[in-house]
């Protein structure tokens, strides 16, 4: 019976190994210092450049595809829509007073105001260009001053903030997890739902959010933006964020 006592002993080292406690769970996170330092880390944004893959699902208008953004704060943005061999298809300028889309292989160059209208070719309609360039960089929240109410999530960790429009009725709700912004609904001046938007994998420089999408409902329109190479406060100038005609290309002007 002596042989068998080094195998009783090796089964009695494993079934204890099988008892060994979980690891515990990650720090919780305190929301309002959680808050405060990811508003501190968009103070330091200026702007950004990047390479992305767009996708955008709208009413009468969807496209998918490689793309070159350029952002500026507060409210300037450039995307170059292109094909696999890096051609442009199009691009879409504002610097928040005006608005040109070129469509290169049109020989069409749209001009116009800046306005609800002429941004909602690009930026969902009920955004505005100023929110889009924040939502790009996950510059949240939107709303300024203390939060109204705080609110735990059901995972540790996680929280829900809310601030409070001028009627007293909630006007910005947005989630926090381990200190991350992960989602943030909107509501417009009379209540109604405006926009919601969604951030994941934070392995972005500064923990920048590499998957951005924004909704709204009516109508129904979707933007989706996954980054890749991204820059994070590169040289701007304003005529990064003008468009002038190429040669051949005809002018059309976009109503307000």
């Amino acid at each position: 019976m002596k042989p068998l006592l080094p195998v009783v002993l090796l089964l009695g080292l494993l079934t204890g190994c099988r008892t060994l406690p979980p690891p515990p769970p990650p720090a919780a996170v305190a929301p309002r210092e959680a808050l405060a330092a990811w508003q501190a880390r968009q103070a330091g944004i200026q702007g950004f450049q990047a390479r992305a893959r767009l996708t955008l699902i709208a009413p009468g208008r969807s496209y998918s595809g490689s793309a070159r953004l350029l952002g500026g704060l507060p409210a300037s943005l450039r995307v170059e829509v292109t094909d696999l061999f890096g051609r442009s298809l199009m691009t879409f300028v504002s610097d928040g007073e005006e608005v040109a889309v070129l469509f290169p292989r049109e020989g069409r160059l749209l001009r116009g105001p800046a306005t609800p209208r002429t941004l909602a070719a690009f930026i969902p309609p009920g955004v505005t260009l100023a929110q889009c360039v924040r939502l790009l960089t996950a510059g949240v929240p939107l709303s300024e001053g203390e939060p109204h109410q705080w609110q735990e999530g059901g995972e540790p960790g996680s929280w829900l903030v809310v601030w409070n429009g001028a009627d007293g009725r909630p006007r910005e709700r947005l989630w926090l997890a381990q200190g991350r912004p992960r989602k943030l609904e909107w509501r417009g001046e009379a209540g109604e739902s405006g926009f919601e938007a969604e951030f994941a994998d934070f392995s972005g420089p500064g923990d920048w959010p590499r998957q951005v999408r924004v909704k709204t409902p009516s109508p129904a329109t979707e933007l989706r933006v996954t980054f890749g190479d991204l820059t994070v406060n590169p040289p701007l100038a304003p005529e990064d964020f003008r468009l002038k005609a190429p040669p051949g290309v005809r002018e059309v002007p976009l109503a307000p």
